[in-house]
Parts: structure tokens; sequence; C-alpha cells
């Protein structure tokens, strides 16, 4: 078959959810499923894929998307009881009173907070698109600013996964990648800020908001260089953290600086009690999951949880793979444990617990479903071609040219040819929009960069890196983090509305990407 004719038929999934998401306005899990179904058939007819490989495919998507999946099902549950209960109402008065302009709002909460949060392992496309909504933000920017604000920093986002998971699988020092990705993030990070501004308030809000978005991208990418290169490499996890919480505290001491009170006294945005409840127990969900998260991250207690359940955290697919759940090591376990502490302090009587739960039902499902399907997609396209010889799923002689990903890398080599590193990085782009995972996309396209970069002789890690920050500018346009955050605040419906939007910001991010790889591989 014609190469390009196998690359119109390997991306024709990713085109039709794109289509009907932006053009057509269906919802993002109903795309998701159609897409699914596409790349299930296409990889059967065109190749070489048996069904059964592309149901275990799918299967294994489906069990590798539990840290997204399931962390969207219960971190829904915790806000929305925060929502009920009135502690979001109470957090949104108490941020208003200590940043009343809307871009220092958006800095404060969506590149420092934001970058801080999911570093830790929380996701703060669930935990701030209701406080955003709550400060007057439209539901566009409400559920787009997370989005955006889960970019900057997202190679080391759950304690610095999308690095260390391809490091392992691949044999290479997870600090290399580290150093390389975070030269990217000075000028990334500052223009993932400006975009924010823009997709909130347009032009105006930028000329508004432009110095303090240029100090806090500044501040967040030169962070998160210093700390990559002074902390080990079994710390790297740490490197978004120390990152954000410097981005909170250089935004305050910037507001000080300016002679702007730390805290001014604001009315309550939405009283729910004679009583404003205090702030520690507002937030004490949160202040739960945020000490868990931290905790752990120490290896000695990683290594302790695992071990408590064992193997029977894996589960085989088929052949030689395996999915490892490592159920007492993600953040989603955690996140239910916080919510179950935190519970009798902020439920006030048996109708509003039930309250909650119909409400947390009717608002996850189909986030959590759209999580999975996704997933389901990329491995499909990953598994694509193989199959199972003497006991293990690989490809028979000459059959990976028939795996999809491999058709869309080798098609766009071959096209662009010198110039593929400037085009390389819309491959993270891509791996990431289809899955809503960096980590995915980093491990998906491996195999297939190394080729190219071997052919064309180039440095690889220098395109692997920016392939990677490509994958985290894609959390902007991730259908799966859209749809996640359009659930907590009611406005399913609106993820093609925020892709049409948010979508210039990360395509130009993107070729900025491109643009600084070529002259890191010149010089």
């Amino acid at each position: 078959m014609d190469l390009i004719v196998q690359f119109i038929l390997a991306i024709l999934p990713i085109l039709l959810i794109f289509i009907g998401l932006v053009f057509l306005k269906q919802s993002g899990t109903l795309m998701g499923i159609v897409g699914w179904l596409l790349t299930v058939i296409l990889a059967i007819l065109f190749f070489q894929t048996s069904p059964d490989i592309a149901l275990y495919a799918s299967w294994s998507g489906v069990l590798s998307s539990f840290g997204i999946s399931l962390m969207v099902l219960f971190t829904i549950l915790q806000v929305t009881m925060m929502d009920v209960t009135g502690a979001i109402t109470r957090i949104t008065a108490y941020i208003k009173s200590i940043a009343a302009e809307r871009y220092e709002q958006i800095m404060i909460l969506n590149v420092g907070f934001g970058s801080f949060l999911v570093s830790v392992g929380a996701t703060p496309v669930t935990m701030l698109p209701p406080i955003m909504l709550a400060l007057g933000f439209s539901p566009l920017a409400a559920v787009a600013l997370p989005c955006l604000g889960y970019d900057p920093l997202t190679s080391f986002s759950l304690l610095g996964v999308p690095i260390t998971i391809p490091a392992a699988a691949f044999n290479f020092d997870p600090k290399l990648l580290g150093t390389t990705v975070a030269l990217f993030l000075p000028v990334i990070s500052t223009g993932i800020a400006l975009g924010m501004l823009w997709v909130a308030d347009g032009f105006d809000g930028v000329k508004k908001g432009f110095s303090t978005a240029l100090i806090a991208g500044l501040t967040l990418g030169f962070s998160a260089i210093i700390f990559v290169n002074i902390l080990p490499a079994s710390a790297i996890g740490l490197v978004g953290v120390f990152s954000g919480l410097v981005t909170i505290a250089v935004l305050f001491l910037l507001r000080a600086i300016r002679g702007k009170p730390l805290n001014a006294a604001t009315p309550p945005v939405k009283p729910v009690t004679d009583n404003a409840m205090p702030l520690w127990k507002a937030a004490f969900p949160w202040i739960l999951l945020v000490t868990f998260a931290i905790l752990i991250s120490i290896p000695f207690i990683q290594s302790g949880l695992y071990a408590f359940l064992g193997p029977i955290q894996k589960i085989h697919v088929v052949a030689n793979q395996f999915v490892d759940l490592k159920l007492l090591n993600q953040a989603y376990f955690w996140v239910v444990i916080s919510t179950i502490i935190a519970a009798p302090l902020l439920i006030r009587s048996g109708d509003e617990a039930k309250h909650i739960l119909s409400l947390w039902l009717k608002r996850a499902w189909a986030p959590t479903l759209a999580a999975m399907v996704f997933f389901a997609i990329a491995y499909v396209m990953s598994w694509s071609g193989e199959s199972v010889i003497n006991g293990a799923l690989t490809f028979a002689p000459g059959a990976n040219a028939f795996n999809m990903n491999v058709v869309i890398g080798l098609a766009l080599a071959l096209f662009f040819g010198v110039a593929f590193p400037l085009f390389s990085p819309m491959l993270g782009l891509f791996g990431a929009f289809v899955s809503g995972s960096e980590s995915s996309s980093n491990v998906m396209f491996y195999g297939i960069l190394k080729k190219s970069t071997d052919v064309l002789n180039l440095n690889f890690m220098q395109v692997y890196a920016a392939h990677a920050v490509a994958g985290g500018i894609a959390s902007g346009v991730a259908v799966a983090k859209i749809i996640n955050a359009a659930a907590v605040v009611d406005k399913i419906g609106i993820e093609g509305e925020v892709v049409r939007k948010v979508a210039p910001v990360a395509i130009v991010l993107t070729i900025v990407t491109g643009i600084m790889l070529v002259v890191m591989l010149i010089f």
C-alpha cells in the first residue's frame, strides 16, 4: 500500500475526532467512542492487526488509563463535595482577597498553583475550574485556563512520570532528558502564561497582565532549569513541586513590591452560612491530598506501599504484556482517602451526602469514560501490526511497516526531510492530543524518533525533549482533560469551543518549540 494512503488512513480517526469536536460540536466522549471504533476497524482492515490484538490493546489502554481516568472519577467526587458544602465558595472568597486583578488570579492559580498541583499528582483540571467560574471567568475560560495550566511543567507532572517511565522502559538517563526539557521552559512557560491572558480576556488581557505573565513564566522556567540541575536524578519528581512554589512566592513578592496588600478584606462571593467556614476547613481535603502526594513520593514509602499488595496488582493482558496498577502508589487512591477523611467535617446531613453522590455520578461518567477511550485509541495505534510470536507481542518480519504510529512518523520524516526537526514536535502534540497524556506520547513515539534521528544523524535527546515539551503543550487541547474540566462545572458540550480557542496557542507554541530545537541542533 502506498505510504501516503497509509498515512491518511492512520490519521483518519484523529481527523474525525477533531472535526466532530470543532465543527460538528459533538461531545468529546461521543467522538472518542466513534474514533476508537474507527481505529479498531482500520487497524484490522489495513494495518495487519488481528481483532483479538485490537481488543487486547484496547483493554491494555483502559487499564493503563487508570492513573488518569480514576483520578478524574475520584477528584470529581472530591470537588463535588467541596462545591456542595460551600468549601469552594470559601476558598474563592479568600483568593479574591489576595488577588483582586484577573491577571493575578490567572497567574497565581493556573501558572503557580496549577504547576505545583500537577507536579504532586493532583489534577488542576478538576480542582480549579469551579474556583475560576466563581471568580467571574466565563465557562470557556474556567475550563481552558486550568488545562493550559497543566502545560508548563507537564514533563515533571505526577512526580516526573512522563520522564521516568520512558527512561525506565528504554534505559536512558532521566536527568539527561529532564535537563534538556528544562531548556525549553523559560520561553514555553512564558508563552503559555501570555496565552492564558489571551484566552481569558483577549489582547486587552495580555496588555494588562503582560509584565506579571512574563515574570511568572520566566520564574517557572528558570526555576525548573535550576532545580533539575541541582537535585539528584532520584528526586527529579520534585522539580515541578519546588518550581511551582517558587513561582507562587515570586508572584506574592511582586504584589508586595507594587504596594498591594497581601490580604485585603473582601466579602464572600456567595455566602452559604451565617458563619463563614474557616479557610483551613474548606481547604482540608486538598491539604490532605497534597500531604499524601508528597509522602508517597518518598522512595522507601513508595516501595513499602507497592510491596503491601505485591504481584496481585499486575494484570496480565496477553502474551508478555502486563499492566502494573500500583494501586497504593497512585494519587487517585489518596484522593479517595482524603475525601473520606474530610467528609465528616464538611458534609452536614445525610440528604446532602446523597445529593453529592447523585451529582458526582452525573458529572463523572462522561470524562472518566473519555479518558479510558482515548487511551484505548492510543494503544490500538501503538499495537497495530503486532502479533503474538513465541509467547511475546512483537512484529513479524516487515510488519512494523504496518504500525500506525510508524507510518505517521515515517511519512512526516520523509516529507519534511532535513526540516524534520522543525516539525517533529507536532508528533508530541499529536500523541498527547490522542491519548490525553504526555507519558503515553513519549512512550508511543520513542522508537519512531530514535529511528528518524539515526537516519538523519540528529541529536536524539534534544529531538525527544522537544517532543516531550510539545506533548505538555497538548494538555491545553487534550480532549480527555477538557472533558474533565467541563464536567466539574456542568459544561459538558463546551469541548469543541475550548479546542477552537486554545488550538492557536498550542500550535504557535509547538512551532516555537520546533524553532528552538533547530537552534539547539545547530549550536
